[in-house]
């Protein structure tokens, strides 16, 4: 018998508060949406199904763009449906975030059935999530090419089709850098099929190119001002100073944003002052120092605002459930949206990132070391840094010694 949307409000609301669900805001807005949402059904002779609550959530969705208070919103009664829709299903198990972006995947049975085949192999290979879902994205959107071409069938593919998928416009305005990502990308996934027999007699993933005009970019980084203004921000809030530790970790330590939301208790060692991890992007073991400053606004969060509970992680969401935080790309733009463009060219985490390098660089550490700091396996790649040091650029310059200007008006 199939349930009333009353029923199902009922239910669902005491599976959200078993989850540990305490935060009024989320309790009001979701028996808020019910109430709307059995309205919309009651007037149009409708009883509730993941269907229905969509038809609902295209009529009550703002227009675009959306402020930043209708987004909350409408998030709000978009997961308010879809967790009905899932208790109707009897799969609603823990809290979830539902994405409102979903990555595009081919129609074509068989096409879809060799792209979750290779993430499965990535995944045996010990691949990062992150790895395995960029590499899904290039394998589909090529797969994708090729259906909107008319090659349904994996085998009817040839080399043209594969240099073809490099000259649509959609790569016309991306940079060298991530056309090359794509490239790497396509050629495992081409290889796969190779060396798994689902492509004979061809040989194509040696039609992928190779060569990309290369790019040199100069590096933003924050000016000393910026620099100075975070280290010494005294937060006074739980979250601020949850933030302020995260800020300091990539600023002072030039850890990547996805170490620092998947960091341990256990990494740290208080007694000979070091933190010790596995990088997510490379897999390398790395132990930095812990610096005084870092060491402690960890220990603030850690023993004063952090809750109590028995997850390891140590950055936390401060409401209920308490679960790590994902993806935490905002937090730099509470702290950097303060700061002049002239001292903080950009919001994100990676900034803080250069910052910390360039800074090394400025006070005569090796690259090799710096590399090591920062977690690049190549020592060369840290060259880049250079541009953002003014002094050292200038003992670049090339002399004009022989090839003098004579006229007297640009002497």
């Amino acid at each position: 018998m199939t349930k009333s949307i009353e029923q199902l409000s009922v239910e669902t609301l005491d599976k959200i508060k078993g989850f540990g669900i305490k935060s009024r805001t989320v309790i009001k807005f979701f028996k808020r949406s019910c109430r709307m949402l059995k309205k919309y059904l009651t007037e149009n002779g409708l009883e509730f199904s993941l269907e229905n609550g969509q038809k609902w959530l295209s009529e009550v969705r703002p227009c675009d763009p959306m402020t930043s208070s209708q987004y909350t919103v409408y998030t709000a009664y978009r997961r308010a449906v879809y967790m009905l829709a899932e208790h109707q299903e009897g799969k609603l198990d823990k809290w979830r975030i539902y994405p409102h972006k979903t990555s595009a995947r081919p129609k074509t049975a068989e096409y879809l059935r060799l792209v979750n085949f290779h993430a499965e192999k990535l995944r045996t290979d010990g691949m990062t999530e992150s790895t395995v879902y960029f590499s899904m994205r290039v394998a589909s959107d090529f797969l994708i090419y090729l259906e909107i071409s008319g090659k349904l069938e994996i085998n009817r593919i040839t080399p043209r089709d594969v240099t073809g998928y490099f000259t649509q416009d959609s790569f016309s305005g991306r940079k060298p850098d991530g056309v090359k990502a794509y490239a790497y990308k396509l050629k495992s996934f081409l290889m796969f099929l190779e060396d798994t027999g689902v492509v004979t007699e061809k040989k194509l993933s040696l039609a992928v190119p190779k060569v990309f005009a290369r790019q040199e970019a100069i590096v933003t980084v924050l000016s000393e001002k910026a620099e100075k203004t975070l280290k010494n921000f005294k937060p006074e809030t739980d979250t601020a100073t949850r933030d302020h530790a995260m800020i300091l970790l990539a600023l002072r330590l030039g850890v990547r944003r996805s170490d620092i939301v998947k960091m341990k208790l256990s990494d740290i060692d208080w007694k000979n002052d070091n933190i010790t991890f596995i990088q997510q992007k490379t897999g390398v073991l790395i132990t930095l120092p812990m610096l005084p400053d870092v060491g402690n606004a960890l220990m603030n969060y850690i023993l004063n605002f952090r809750p109590k509970v028995s997850d390891d992680t140590i950055f936390l969401r401060h409401y209920s459930p308490y679960q790590k935080l994902s993806p935490a790309r905002k937090i730099t733009k509470k702290f950097l949206s303060g700061l002049e463009r002239e001292d903080c060219p950009e919001r994100g985490f990676h900034i803080l990132r250069r910052t910390c390098a360039t800074t090394m660089m400025k006070n005569n550490i090796p690259r090799s070391i710096i590399s090591a700091s920062i977690g690049q396996i190549d020592p060369n790649s840290v060259d880049v840094y250079l541009s953002a040091d003014e002094e050292k650029m200038r003992e670049c310059a090339i002399s004009l010694q022989g090839i003098e200007c004579g006229r007297g008006d640009l002497q």
